[in-house]
């Protein structure tokens, strides 16, 4: 789903893959070669928000259990005020 856009909104999926591992964020930063900055974490967060709810109601409608779920990781892991 290629499309113009920030940068960030590229990571909003890998995201979903360093929550809880901090290792897997600090090899993300280093790769990317700097942390994110304060405005691209919110953007993150916005992001993240806004492809969970839509991952959730794909996910329900197409029978795709799988992005239904990390709609749902994502939900509750924002609720919780962590982004990553």
């Amino acid at each position: 789903r290629a499309q113009e856009g920030p940068a960030v909104r590229d990571f909003v999926r890998l995201a979903d893959s360093w929550t809880g591992r901090p290792d897997l964020h600090e090899a993300f930063t280093a790769g990317y070669g700097r942390p994110l900055t304060g405005a691209e974490e919110q953007h993150l967060t916005v992001e993240s928000l806004l492809d969970a709810v839509s991952g959730i109601q794909y996910g329900t409608r197409h029978h795709d259990p799988e992005l239904a779920e990390r709609g749902l990781r994502t939900l509750a892991r924002l609720r919780t005020g962590r982004t990553t």
